[in-house]
């Protein structure tokens, strides 16, 4: 019963929110900035940030990146992000959704990538990848209204899906060959 009321909640926040922007693959030619969004608890964190902040350099790109951080976070420990950027679990309302004063760029402003990062397929990624404004959008996990105009879910016969510099470096192997 609870699961029904969820769901529907989720997805009439889904709806009111729904990028209407038409999405499909672009050419790195025809991308000026990048949104990114990747988990805190992912194996090599700082590795995958300083990949892609090195990928948007070495690009031209304007890169964002999005932290998602939902561990239990002590008093004594610190936060290994910007806090204005930094997803906290906290900081979701009872169905899950982000706060906008975090998100409100990424789903506002028009872009031209987006590349999510988190291996899972909840609510809180699911509303970002539907709502934001962006023109191409790559992830790793497949939501039902093909959020995504493509998806990297790793070889089956090896653990990729547990990482993700080796992911985000086949996503920008791909995107390179876009003509």
């Amino acid at each position: 019963m609870l699961d029904t009321i969820f769901r529907f909640f989720r997805e009439r926040k889904i709806k009111k929110f729904l990028s209407d922007i038409p999405t499909g693959m672009r050419s790195l030619r025809n991308i000026s900035s990048a949104n990114v969004i990747i988990d805190v608890e992912e194996p090599g964190f700082e590795l995958l940030k300083e990949d892609i902040l090195a990928w948007g350099r070495q690009k031209g790109l304007k890169v964002n990146i999005y932290f998602f951080d939902f561990r239990k976070i002590g008093k004594e420990e610190l936060l290994l992000t910007s806090i204005t950027t930094t997803i906290l679990k906290k900081e979701l309302d009872w169905i899950g959704t982000p706060e906008f004063s975090k998100v409100g760029a990424l789903m506002y402003e028009p872009s031209d990538l987006l590349i999510s990062l988190i291996d899972n397929s909840d609510f809180p990624i699911e509303f970002l990848s539907k709502c934001s404004k962006a023109r191409f959008k790559i992830g790793r996990c497949g939501f039902e209204g093909d959020a995504y105009d493509a998806v990297f879910t790793g070889n089956p016969t090896e653990d990729l899906r547990s990482d993700a510099r080796r992911i985000f470096a086949a996503m920008t192997e791909f995107i390179d060959k876009i003509v």
